[in-house]
C-alpha cells in the first residue's frame, strides 16, 4: 500500500469516527462505514497504467455485488469525468516548441508568482506548463509523481473552493532553480471533506540549457502525522 494512499486512508478513518458520534443508529453507522469502503476500494492511484504493480486495495465481493453496486459505479463515472475533463484544458498539451526555453528571472518569476496568487496551483494543479519540461517530476512528503498524474491528481484530490493557499514571503528566482514559502489550508474532495493544515516550501529545480522547470519538490514544516492531526471536518476556509 503506498503512502498515498495510506493518507487518505488515515483522512477516512479520521473522518468515520466523527460521523459516528453523530450517527442517529447502528444502521446509520453501517452506512457511514460501507460508503467510506466502497470510496476507498475504488480510490486507489490516478493513473491504473503506471500503478498497476500496487496492491489492488478492492474489497472481495461477489460478481452479482458488483454488478449492483451503485458507488462503485458513481465513484467510476466521477474519475473518469474528472479524466475527461482535465483533457481538455489547454495547459495539459504544449509542443516542445511552445516552451519558454531560456527565459529571464525576472519572466519566470512573474509566471510562478502569478501561478500561486492568482491560480492556487498547488490545490488546483494549475500551472504554466510551457516553462516546465515534459519530463519534470513532481515530489512532496507522500510519493514522486510524473506531470500529467500530479495534474490530474491534485484536480481530484482537493476542492480548491474550500482550500487555501497563502504565500510566505517573496518567489526567489535563480538560473539554477526557483524557491518559495507557502501556508494552506486543503480540503480534500473525499467523504467528509476534511481539511488539514500545513506550511512548507517549494524548490523548483532548473535546467541548465533550457532554464526549464524540471523538478517540483515540496517540503513540510510538519510530519505527516503532524498534518493528519489537523483535520478538520465541515470547515469553511
Amino acid at each position: 500500500m503506498n503512502q498515498r494512499t495510506n493518507f487518505i486512508l488515515a483522512l477516512l478513518i479520521a473522518a468515520s469516527q466523527t460521523a459516528e458520534a453523530f450517527a442517529p443508529s447502528p444502521a446509520a453507522k453501517q452506512g457511514y462505514c460501507t460508503a467510506i469502503h466502497a470510496f476507498f476500494g475504488f480510490g486507489r492511484k490516478y493513473d491504473n497504467e503506471e500503478d498497476s504493480a500496487h496492491t489492488d486495495l478492492r474489497p472481495q465481493t461477489s460478481q452479482t455485488d458488483e454488478r449492483n453496486n451503485p458507488i462503485r459505479d458513481s465513484r467510476r463515472s466521477f474519475l473518469s469525468a474528472s479524466a475527461a475533463t482535465a483533457s481538455l484544458f489547454p495547459l495539459r498539451a504544449v509542443a516542445s516548441s511552445e516552451k519558454l526555453i531560456n527565459i529571464s528571472d525576472t519572466d519566470l518569476k512573474k509566471i510562478i508568482l502569478s501561478d500561486i496568487v492568482d491560480k492556487s496551483f498547488l490545490v488546483t494543479a494549475d500551472i504554466t506548463r510551457s516553462v516546465y519540461d515534459e519530463s519534470a517530476t513532481f515530489t512532496d512528503e507522500i510519493d514522486v509523481y510524473t506531470m500529467d498524474k500530479w495534474i490530474k491528481g491534485t484536480k481530484s484530490l482537493f476542492i480548491s473552493s474550500g482550500s487555501r493557499v497563502t504565500l510566505v514571503g517573496d518567489v526567489n528566482v535563480t538560473p539554477a532553480e526557483v524557491n518559495f514559502r507557502f501556508d494552506e489550508d486543503l480540503m480534500f474532495n473525499i467523504p467528509f471533506k476534511p481539511v488539514c493544515s500545513l506550511s512548507g516550501k517549494v524548490v523548483l529545480t532548473r535546467d541548465e540549457n533550457s532554464g526549464l522547470i524540471t523538478s517540483y519538490r515540496e517540503y513540510w514544516d510538519q510530519s505527516v502525522n503532524d498534518v493528519l492531526k489537523t483535520a478538520k471536518f465541515g470547515k469553511k476556509v
